[in-house]
């Protein structure tokens, strides 16, 4: 008979042949590629002897505490505005790990002033959702001022396509110009190829005669405040923008665009009214390798595709500053030599008269200033109508409210519009 000899192994070595009794490990996940002006958070978790993560455990990253949960990770915030490589520091216990985070500048940085203190507050979720759409390397970043005061503050869109309230407010004015020569020179700090403004709220082109009636820009209901044109100009003076770009009626007019000229390459602005939806933001999906002239022309797109059918469908174009300026000069060496106000068959608004520029040009027989003006258009117009607003009052009651306010426009002083209209108006 034979015999069996056992020989008996102590658990012990059994138990350290399957596991790792060293310190425990520090794990990491890093979303994918990192860019200027985007939030994101990084896991850390703690992997234990048996290589499981630990629940409810701290964990300092660069310094400060956080807790894991029942993942068994900890989600840390983090936000640059500069590109560049940064080094975090992990430690847990005895055990510590460094890490580089490489921030990638952005395609293009889309800062939106939405001044939302007033009746359109209701549409505010609705272009935030959409602005959601934007790609990943688009860093969008917004200020907002709602109806009531629990959503106030900056909020960036994430790189989980979440937007992240980076800074609280309980009230602010956003029909101040000192408020918004404060974000714009905080935010445009961001690091990126190319960047937005798009100013979010009522408009009515130039005329500041009366906020509770009309509205230069961004009415505030609670503070009764609004921007005027030269107040804008003003607030944005230390900042150039490749696109400057209105969701707000009425700001497409001669008059606007040109005060603003020296502050931006390209405009996007409609001369009449349009309905409270609306932009549509889902263009800046499609925006990552496009141009100044590109960018305007994905927004013209998205927005003729919404509106296709309607009457607003032609209202948003974009403009070409370097050529609108030129086309100015060459309507400016023209202006003194006309003997009559004509009517313009397209009416953007009655108080002020603001009529379609181009019409204009065409009754005079300017075609060479008009094709100038054509030109200067994205896209290119080939007919008379190209939707950009001029001031053409019919006689001297609707001239005598506004020529004070009209006087300090740049291009009243540039062109002599404004002496040749009260030449003609009040001395028939």
């Amino acid at each position: 008979m034979r015999k069996i000899v056992l020989t008996l192994i102590p658990l012990a070595i059994l138990l350290t042949s399957c596991m790792n009794l060293t310190a425990s490990a520090i794990r990491v996940v890093v979303p994918g590629q990192l860019h200027a002006g985007k939030p994101f958070e990084i896991k850390v978790g703690v992997a234990g002897p048996f290589g499981l993560l630990l629940k409810n455990v701290e964990i300092k990253v660069n310094g400060e505490i956080y807790t894991t949960d029942e993942s068994g990770y900890a989600c840390v915030p983090f936000f640059f505005l500069s590109a560049g490589s940064y080094t975090v520091i992990l430690s847990y216990e005895d055990v510590s790990r460094e890490i580089v985070l490489n921030v990638e500048p952005a395609s293009w940085l889309v800062l939106c002033w939405i001044g939302a203190d007033n009746n359109l507050s209701e549409n505010v979720s609705n272009d935030l959702e959409e602005m959601k759409s934007a790609a990943k390397d688009v860093s969008v970043i917004v200020l907002l001022d709602e109806d009531g005061t629990l959503r106030d503050g900056v909020y960036a869109l994430s790189m989980d396509s979440v937007f992240v309230r980076i800074e609280f407010f309980s009230e602010i004015n956003s029909g101040s110009g000192t408020n918004l020569s404060w974000f714009v020179n905080k935010y445009t700090a961001c690091d990126a190829n190319k960047k937005a403004l798009i100013l979010w709220n009522h408009g009515n082109a130039w005329d500041d005669s009366d906020p509770y009636r009309t509205k230069g820009i961004s009415y505030d209901d609670q503070s009764g405040d609004f921007l005027e044109i030269i107040e804008l100009k003003n607030a944005l003076q230390h900042t150039h923008w490749d696109v400057l770009g209105f969701d707000a009626c009425l700001m497409g007019s001669v008059e606007v665009l040109y005060e603003l000229k020296d502050l931006a390459d390209y405009f996007l602005a409609s001369p009449g009214e349009i309905p409270s939806s609306g932009w549509d933001y889902r263009f800046l999906a499609h925006v990552s390798d496009s141009n100044p002239e590109g960018f305007c022309k994905r927004a013209i797109d998205q927005w003729k595709s919404f509106y296709a059918g309607t009457s607003y469908e032609q209202l948003l174009n974009g403009w070409n500053a370097e050529k609108l300026n030129e086309a100015v000069k060459i309507l400016a060496s023209k202006v003194q030599n006309l003997s009559s106000v004509p009517e313009a068959d397209t009416l953007y608004s009655l108080f002020p008269q603001l009529c379609d520029l181009g019409e204009v040009l065409d009754s005079f027989g300017w075609s060479d200033v008009l094709s100038e003006f054509q030109s200067a258009r994205i896209p290119q117009a080939t007919d008379p109508t190209i939707c950009l607003s001029v001031f053409l009052p019919q006689n001297s009651n609707q001239l005598g409210p506004y020529r004070d306010m009209y006087s300090q426009l740049s291009f009243s002083q540039d062109t002599g519009w404004l002496d040749w209209l009260d030449s003609l108006l009040n001395n028939p």
